[in-house]
């Protein structure tokens, strides 16, 4: 039995804590805890998934392995994320920018890389985009490949759990009156990356992935459900500009009412009702300590954060437009690598104007815009690998929907297609818009893990339709 358990499950509680704990301990540790506990975590769900992947209906472990093997090493996104690696490695290699005095000229200046024409970095900057990289590569392949529909759900679960346990901690320690968590709670529109991104996420995936737990009546994920909605609605509303946490608010609230509707027509009245009260005290237990426990300048802030004259100030704007211009103005001196990981700073404090001084920040750490940022640091190329990502997102989801439209059109479901599938499947589409508004106006791609949770949430959104039956059996997609 325990052994059953740990197959059933052990894959997918590993990718669970990979995609969340380092984004719970972003605000507590550095950038090289932070990469170093990415890289072990990956290591460990690397060798489960390769040692102890999902057991689907009619197959041994051992068959089971041969499977996961063989469909990783015919995969394309395997070389692309083989690709995003040894990109990421060789600027982080490269990491010979710096701030240095020419005594030639009595002149500061910035050093140029090693390699002039490959992907560069700042001393230390590089080392946790090379983590990320190869931990998003295993749970893109993990999440796909390696887990079966009733492990699907517990990696959902699990991850909105840790996600959640996470935003209380953060929370409790930002009513506290802990400086940078804080300050990160009074962070509107800004051009430092916010941390309210992942928790917005976080609840999209509590609650389908709840919803859906309960209407395979699993008791035990009944607490989680409900701190894991507790813990990301109280992240997105502490560490997210409140027009932001507005719009997650409300595609939870959504995805609520649908994800009940979907267990009345696949339980009882009861299961419905207790998906109810665990969405409804989750939300209640955030409200509660926003409303009683945060300093007023965090409420002030929160319910003012709605007024667009207040959210995006006149200086807001102007430092928007001074960044965007000297945004491409680094992009076009190297427009396909990029003036490499962290060094935009460096550039702005050479290409600003006196003028632009009375408007800019004292830190400049991005170009708030995040596809600026993103273009100036990392150029077309690392554009390119970006953009891929999320297009190999969008053709996973795109070709799951048409498989399982062409696996139900015979089913009595058919005509109600939409609540025919778990409703975590329709996280991807409404993330990905989501993020993408997000990074017209903030630099969310600058954000340390958040890309962990951005792919987290569409790799299992994708891989969460039914699927025709491997085997012409009356079997499903199914774990003994």
């Amino acid at each position: 039995m325990f052994h059953k358990l740990i197959t059933k499950y052990g894959l997918a509680t590993h990718l669970a804590l990979l995609a969340s704990l380092p984004v719970v301990l972003q605000p507590f540790v550095s950038d090289r805890i932070l990469g170093v506990t990415i890289l072990w975590l990956s290591l460990f769900a690397l060798l489960w998934l390769l040692v102890e992947p999902s057991i689907l209906s009619g197959e041994h472990l051992s068959t089971a392995r041969r499977r996961v093997r063989r469909e990783i090493a015919r995969s394309p996104f395997l070389w692309f994320a083989v690709a995003a690696v040894v990109f990421a490695a060789i600027r982080c290699w490269n990491d010979s920018i710096v701030l240095c005095f020419n005594p030639e000229e009595s002149a500061w200046q910035i050093s140029q890389p090693v390699l002039a024409f490959c992907p560069a970095s700042v001393p230390g900057a590089a080392f946790l985009p090379l983590a990320l990289s190869i931990g998003v590569g295993v749970l893109l392949v993990g999440v796909l490949y390696g887990l079966g529909a009733a492990a699907r759900t517990s990696f959902g679960i699990t991850f909105a759990l840790v996600l959640g346990v996470g935003g209380l901690a953060s929370s409790i320690c930002a009513c506290m009156g802990v400086e940078s968590l804080l300050s990160s709670a009074l962070t509107a529109f800004s051009v430092k990356p916010y941390l309210g991104t992942v928790h917005g996420i976080g609840c999209l995936v509590a609650v389908t992935c709840g919803v859906h737990a309960e209407s395979r009546k699993w008791a035990a994920a009944r607490l989680p459900f409900c701190l894991g909605v507790a813990g990301n609605v109280a992240g997105v509303i502490f560490f997210a500009p409140p027009l932001v946490s507005g719009v997650y608010l409300l595609l939870t609230a959504f995805l609520a009412l649908f994800g009940i509707t979907f267990v009345s027509r696949t339980s009882s009245l009861g299961g419905m009702a207790r998906s109810a009260i665990m969405f409804l005290f989750g939300v209640a237990l955030a409200l509660s300590l926003l409303l009683a426990f945060a300093p007023q300048a965090v409420s002030e802030a929160k319910s003012n954060g709605f007024d667009m004259a207040q959210a995006f100030p006149e200086v807001y704007k102007q430092t928007v437009a001074v960044l965007k211009r000297i945004g491409g103005i680094v992009w076009k001196e190297s427009p396909w690598c990029g003036a490499g990981i962290g060094a935009f700073p460096l550039q702005v404090q050479f290409l600003a104007d006196k003028a632009d001084w009375s408007i800019l920040p004292p830190q400049v750490v991005t170009a708030v815009s995040g596809y600026w940022t993103v273009l100036a640091e990392r150029g077309i190329l690392g554009c390119m690998l970006l953009g891929g990502l999320g297009l190999i997102l969008v053709f996973v989801w795109i070709r799951h929907l048409i498989g399982a439209i062409v696996h139900l059109r015979t089913k009595d479901d058919a005509y109600v297609f939409p609540f025919a599938c778990p409703p975590v499947v329709w996280i991807s589409p409404l993330v990905l818009a989501v993020v993408c508004l997000e990074a017209v106006v903030a630099p969310v791609f600058s954000g340390k893990t958040v890309l962990l949770a951005i792919v987290a949430g569409m790799t299992l959104s994708a891989a969460s339709f039914p699927r025709k039956p491997r085997r012409e059996s009356s079997a499903t997609d199914q774990e003994k």
